[in-house]
């Protein structure tokens, strides 16, 4: 911690046992990432296909499911002599099935990114302050990785208790959080294992060279 509180400490001057801690942890979270993207296509997805923003809406949206029909509603005609018909539906031709969540679990997954997002980032953030990138560069990438991961923690909320036309804001927030947290973990880690950069070589002065006086006695 000493070193990465100096100012001129930069990530290539890490010792390689530090790289190698610093690279398994990057490689684990572009695994991380990789595993949300699919557990977030298995839930609302596909995303490339129309109905998309309409699954997110009925994913995170207040249950408007009608209640189960009654007994007294189902038919109790005897089955034909040969015996009941058993019809099975076929897979393919069936729409996908997208429940609504429940409160608790919309709590429960809110609690647990609260706790594991905001300490995911700021160690993704800390390790590209020391990559030593322009400050506009470090501004655009912190502040959309700290607000996309803000927004998508919130949108479902904003979703249940706040408009559908909200929908929107899941599918915007996750994709700004995966593109941020792409660059701030792979662009980190090229710049670990590339070492110092060379410094830029100076350029030839142009100008008017003085010639010298010619001899004389």
């Amino acid at each position: 911690m000493r070193q990465f509180a100096s100012s001129r400490f930069r990530l290539w001057n890490l010792s390689r046992p530090a790289k190698l801690i610093y690279t398994g942890f990057c490689g684990l979270s572009l695994l991380a990432i990789l595993s949300s993207l699919l557990l977030y296509e298995d839930l609302v997805g596909p995303s490339l296909r129309s109905g998309h923003v309409q699954r997110v809406s009925t994913y995170y949206g207040p249950d408007q499911s009608p209640l189960p029909p009654s007994t007294a509603a189902v038919s109790t005609a005897p089955p034909p002599p040969s015996g009941p018909a058993i019809a099975i539906a076929d897979d393919d031709a069936a729409p996908p099935l997208t429940l609504s969540m429940p409160y608790r679990k919309l709590l429960e997954v809110t609690h647990f990114h609260l706790f594991t997002i905001p300490v995911f980032v700021l160690i993704l953030t800390h390790l590209y302050l020391l990559t030593e990138t322009a400050a506009y560069s470090q501004l655009i990438w912190i502040g959309l990785a700290w607000l996309s991961a803000l927004l998508h923690i919130l949108a479902p909320w904003l979703i249940r208790y706040g408009s559908r036309q909200l929908s929107l804001s899941y599918p915007l927030s996750g994709g700004g959080l995966l593109l941020s947290c792409l660059w701030l973990t792979a662009y980190p880690v090229w710049v670990m294992w590339r070492g110092k950069p060379r410094p830029p070589a100076p350029a030839p002065r142009r100008g008017r060279q003085e010639v010298a006086p010619p001899f004389s006695d």
